[in-house]
């Protein structure tokens, strides 16, 4: 699994959730399309060991929704949240464990009304073979089997 794939499945699902709405990205060096459009952002890409030959990939992404005069995040809200929910990565379906819209404090976010994020977790295994020595029991008088 890799950070382009889960980039791939998101726009895929943006795009055919919300044809009328544009969507740019932060990795990309594109300017702003006029409003109303989505702008994301992957803000966590990591693997969690799980167990010997087992990790969980985590991605966490963050969209902006900029709004036009008419379509407030309230319009899209339900239906966003709904689609994000889950998501079709390389062929498997994968179920964010986070969906939530957020509005910013502070300084930290945008000037606009909130922004969405999604957070998915996807099992991953490893062909690797288990070097590490495996747990033994012991037998009465304290010696391992």
């Amino acid at each position: 699994m890799t950070i382009l794939q889960i980039n791939y499945a998101l726009t895929a699902k943006l795009t055919s959730s919300f044809p009328d709405i544009l969507l740019c990205s932060r990795e990309k060096d594109d300017t702003a399309p006029p409003p109303p459009y989505f702008h994301t952002e992957l803000t966590l890409a990591e693997l969690e060991p799980i167990s010997t030959n087992r990790y969980a990939a985590r991605f966490r992404f963050r969209i902006s929704y900029v709004t036009v005069e008419g379509k407030p995040v309230a319009t899209i809200m339900d239906e966003m949240l709904e689609s994000l929910t889950s998501l079709e990565v390389d062929g498997r379906p994968c179920r964010a464990s986070s969906v939530a819209w957020e509005r910013p404090t502070g300084s930290e976010g945008e000037t606009g009304e909130g922004y969405f994020r999604a957070e998915y977790i996807i099992q991953m295994t490893t062909d690797q073979e288990e070097t590490d020595m495996k747990m033994k029991t012991l037998k009465q008088g304290g010696e391992l089997k």
